[in-house]
């Protein structure tokens, strides 16, 4: 099945050994044939189910793609109680600036990080990772000022996720062949998860108990599940087949394919944001006088669909071929935004628009080391999955205050936003169809 001809060459290429075949051979693309993965069996499944929870438990409680897409993220509550509890005279751009810390750190420091595991192993760097969390949350029962938050919750936390995070959604590779897409989107999918349950205990918590008690009871919790998480995972990749750490690898940066690639990341998160942060404005505009439920409503239903869309995913990419499959996904992210979101006006509309646009928008997170794994190969998957996310970091950085700057110098013309956020992202999806 074709699902975009114009691109057919590319993508068959992309999509096959062939292509691997014929990229340089300095390049890092190796086939293991003699073990190639077993596809299924218990200790597969438990791997997938230790990354889970790894994810679940650290991307997942900041949530490093941004902490206002799941609303209903650890972090949420904790600025909320900061907000008006703590540091009630702290401007929000500090609060706001604390809480994106972690997330900036984790994309410049996966490359790092990704590289280093790929040559030293992955088990060390995941326990390093956890206590890293883990003392994190100790010693953030011990803050009293805000620039203590931001060593820990900013600058610990962000470390702990750079550590663990390449190495998680590398891992599947190792394990699954046929549905590494797919169970590397349940992967990604804990971070929404994790991070909803999180909120849920810590709103309990902290009304319970106090912040600081949060924390330590957090950081018993946590210790026990990341304990867990690590005792049963386990790499296949036996030691003498670890690659030396090449820091600038020029071929990667003479090869068309990899540009095509590191320009979808780079485009696609501009026009990932501006629905995230402005949909809650968006309904209250159109919608007025609503009770608070149903203005955050639209954001934690996109929040859901979120996950199950990364989740499904691997499914379409497991059967068509995973750079087909983010194509798609970001192609239909960004209709959904110029075809849907430029029409609505009701509170149903504004619902449906959210269940389609968080089905599609936070694919290309599931299917980033599955198009990396399809074209060269497992041996440096981490670092190149990391390299891959840094991409990401100007978009993180710009996409929501550029969609909020065009709403501002439009006159709140929602159709300038939700045209320039769709445009984006078919530029984004185009940018994968290359042709010599």
């Amino acid at each position: 099945m074709d699902v975009l001809p114009a691109s057919e060459d590319v993508l068959e290429k992309a999509d096959t050994k062939e292509y691997v075949d014929e990229l340089p051979a300095s390049l890092p693309h190796t086939e293991d044939d003699d073990e190639p993965p077993p596809d299924g069996g218990r200790q597969a499944w438990l791997v997938i189910l230790g990354c889970f929870i790894f994810s679940a438990a650290i991307p997942g409680w900041p949530s490093f793609q941004d902490t206002k897409t799941d609303v209903a993220k650890a972090w949420a509550v904790i600025e909320e109680h900061f907000r008006t509890h703590m540091f009630p005279g702290t401007a929000d751009s500090v609060l706001t600036a604390l809480g994106s810390l972690s997330s900036v750190l984790m994309t410049i420091g996966g490359i790092i990080a990704g590289k280093l595991a790929d040559r030293q192993g992955y088990k060390p760097h995941l326990a390093a990772g956890a206590i890293v969390w883990i003392a994190s949350m100790v010693a953030s029962v011990f803050c009293t000022k805000i620039w203590q938050f931001f060593i820990t919750i900013g600058v610990m936390h962000g470390i702990a996720s750079a550590l663990v995070f390449p190495i998680i959604v590398a891992l599947p590779a190792q394990w699954f062949k046929r549905y590494v897409a797919f169970t590397t989107g349940i992967i990604v999918a804990g971070c929404s998860i994790g991070g909803a349950i999180a909120s849920l205990i810590y709103r309990g918590l902290i009304s319970a108990v106090g912040l600081p008690k949060s924390f330590a009871i957090f950081a018993a919790i946590d210790t026990v599940f990341l304990g867990v998480a690590y005792l049963i995972i386990k790499e296949r990749r036996p030691p003498h087949k670890r690659q030396e750490i090449v820091w600038f690898d020029v071929e990667f940066f003479k090869d068309p394919v990899f540009w095509s690639v590191a320009g979808c990341f780079f485009f696609v998160v501009f026009g990932y944001l501006g629905p995230v942060f402005l949909i809650s404005t968006f309904t209250v505009e159109k919608v007025p006088n609503l009770p608070d439920l149903l203005i955050a409503l639209p954001v934690v239903v996109l929040n859901l669909s979120s996950a199950l869309g990364r989740t499904l995913v691997g499914f379409v990419a497991d059967t068509l071929g995973p750079v087909n499959a983010l194509m798609l996904a970001i192609l239909l992210s960004g209709l959904v935004q110029i075809l849907v979101w430029t029409f609505i006006s009701t509170y149903g509309g504004i619902m449906v628009f959210a269940i389609l646009y968080g089905f599609f928008s936070g694919c290309f997170l599931s299917l980033c080391s599955a198009v990396v794994a399809r074209i060269y190969g497992t041996d440096r998957l981490a670092g190149l999955s990391g390299l891959l996310m840094l991409f990401n970091t100007p978009g993180y950085a710009a996409g929501a205050p550029l969609a909020g700057a065009i709403l501002g110098a439009t006159g709140n013309n929602w159709r300038a936003v939700a045209g320039y956020c769709g445009s984006v992202q078919v530029l984004a999806a185009l940018c994968l169809v290359y042709g010599a």
